[in-house]
This record gives structure tokens, C-alpha cells and sequence, in this order.
């Protein structure tokens, strides 16, 4: 596993449970808890937090000396899915989200041609008099929109495709 944190990249071997450096007897890995990893060196000992880890984007936040970081984890799958032009491969496709309950649109808070994120907020439904957030699940460009504030949908309905 290769970890690539800003422009550096660390090589990770696991053996006997224990996550190690490959060809580098000089620092070691030790996981103190869930969520703090200690990094010995020969001059120093560093203390990593683990703050959050993205299984979708392959990422894990780490928090060091009150600065968060956010390193990227390729497997040799991923190397191998590259090599062969395929990295896309398994990402999931979504074009369209769809009303996970019947409601009433409140507001869009997007427009077509809108680019988004993953996770944000693209519209606010009302079921039940409560408001939910509709979040997208995937980073894309808004196609249509095909239902209006104030209007009922149905479970199921499609809300909104991207390109």
C-alpha cells in the first residue's frame, strides 16, 4: 500500500499484523489506540491522530501538531486498474438522484450546470414535518433538474440527473 501525503510518498508493507516501512529498520509504526498511530524515527517520536477516514475517496485525515492532513492511500489494485487505463473502473456511476421518501420540494439550492461535490446540498425536502437535507452521493455537473420548489414527489422520483 502506498500512502501519498502532499508531495510525499511512503510505501507500506503488512507483516505479522504490524503495518511496516519496507528496507527501513529505522522507523517504526505503532498504533497506540483506534485512532493515534506513533512514528518513531531515530531522532524523534511523532504522534499521529487519526481525524477521519474516506473509504469512497480513499483518504485519511490525520491531525499533527493541531494541522490536519489529508494523505491518500493507493492499493496495488488501484496501481494495477492504472496501469491498464481502467482507474475509473470501480467508481460507481450515479446520474440521477431520486426522492428517498415522499415530500415537498422547499428550495433547490443548485442550478443546471452547476458543478458539485460530494455531499452537498442540492435541494431540501419536507416529509413529515421535518425538512432533510437532500445531499449529492457524487461529484458531477447538474444536467436537469427535474422537479420545482413547492412541488409533492412521490419515493422514487427523480430529482435531479447530472451529466
Amino acid at each position: 500500500m502506498k500512502v501519498t501525503l502532499q508531495e510525499h510518498q511512503i510505501q507500506l508493507e503488512k507483516t505479522n499484523g504490524q503495518w511496516t516501512i519496507p528496507h527501513n529498520a529505522e522507523i517504526n509504526l505503532h498504533p497506540t489506540s483506534k485512532n493515534i498511530l506513533l512514528v518513531q524515527t531515530p531522532t524523534q517520536t511523532l504522534q499521529l491522530h487519526c481525524v477521519s477516514v474516506d473509504k469512497t475517496a480513499k483518504t485519511v485525515t490525520i491531525l499533527y501538531n493541531n494541522q490536519k492532513y489529508t494523505a491518500k492511500i493507493t492499493e496495488p489494485l488501484d496501481d494495477l486498474l492504472k496501469s491498464m487505463g481502467l482507474e475509473n473502473a470501480l467508481t460507481p456511476k450515479i446520474s440521477e438522484i431520486k426522492a428517498p421518501m415522499p415530500g415537498l420540494v422547499l428550495n433547490i439550492a443548485v442550478s443546471v450546470g452547476d458543478a458539485v461535490e460530494v455531499n452537498q446540498k442540492v435541494l431540501t425536502l419536507e416529509a413529515m414535518k421535518m425538512e432533510n437535507a437532500i445531499k449529492s452521493p457524487t461529484a458531477g455537473i447538474i444536467a436537469a433538474i427535474e422537479v420545482s420548489a413547492g412541488q409533492a414527489v412521490d419515493k422514487n422520483q427523480v430529482l435531479i440527473r447530472f451529466e
